[in-house]
């Protein structure tokens, strides 16, 4: 188990990533278009776009109405701007039941898990940083990306489009329920009314290690008792 939302790939070795840019990456870089970033034995400079999880964008924690805690912009994002990695403790599918169980009997109301594949879940819970608080939304303005960094597989919050300074951060928790119905404040015009609506669960049984594009938001299982 580590502190972070880095895994390495159990078959990297020597030099990995992008190595192959011999200029600054163009949006249509094959690299970029993987989600996988430029190594440090790329060619490209420093000044290269493809290199994201080097620098993160100026939020604001905030107190919400209906919410909690909620995350704001303190700076102008563009579309496709990284802003803040989702961190947390690395563990496997045995541990995650077991936390999810223990945390169940301890009536503990709120906690985050986002599973990247197999044996490979990301927790937020109990270590973390300030991308826990970005709240749920119908129509969210910023995604989940997963993306291979030197050999380590990594999830970072990405800007979907534009947004203005003070303007709440959301994504698409793409919630999985496991207890009773959570009802959603986001506001949007295409709200469903409850949290994983459509992705009814009656038992720990969320399919660990199914299959998705690199490319896709990484998927994320909040889980309220």
């Amino acid at each position: 188990m580590c502190t972070s939302g880095a895994k390495k790939r159990d078959d990297s070795e020597g030099d990995v990533g992008c190595t192959s840019c011999s200029s600054t990456c163009c949006e249509n870089c094959v690299c970029r278009v993987q989600c996988i970033s430029c190594s440090r034995a790329c060619r490209c400079p420093e000044t290269c776009t493809n290199r994201p999880f080097r620098k993160e964008k100026k939020i604001k924690i905030v107190k919400t109405e209906f919410c909690g805690w909620g995350v704001e912009a303190a700076e102008p994002l563009n579309k496709g701007d990284f802003i803040i990695e989702y961190i947390g403790e690395v563990i496997d599918d045995k541990l995650c039941e077991q936390r999810l169980w223990d945390m169940k009997y301890k009536g503990v109301q709120n906690f985050y898990m986002c599973e990247i594949r197999k044996d490979f879940t990301i927790d937020a819970t109990f270590k973390g940083n300030s991308s826990r608080f970005l709240n749920h939304s119908c129509k969210p303005n910023c995604i989940l990306e997963k993306w291979d960094v030197e050999g380590e597989t990594r999830v970072g919050v990405f800007a979907a489009g534009s947004i203005r300074v003070g303007e709440p951060l959301t994504y698409d928790y793409r919630f999985v329920r496991f207890g009773p119905e959570v009802k959603c404040y986001c506001g949007a015009p295409n709200c469903q009314g409850y949290l994983g609506a459509k992705r009814k669960i009656d038992k720990l049984n969320i399919g660990w290690g199914a299959k998705r594009k690199r490319t896709s938001t990484a998927c994320v299982a909040i889980m309220t008792l």
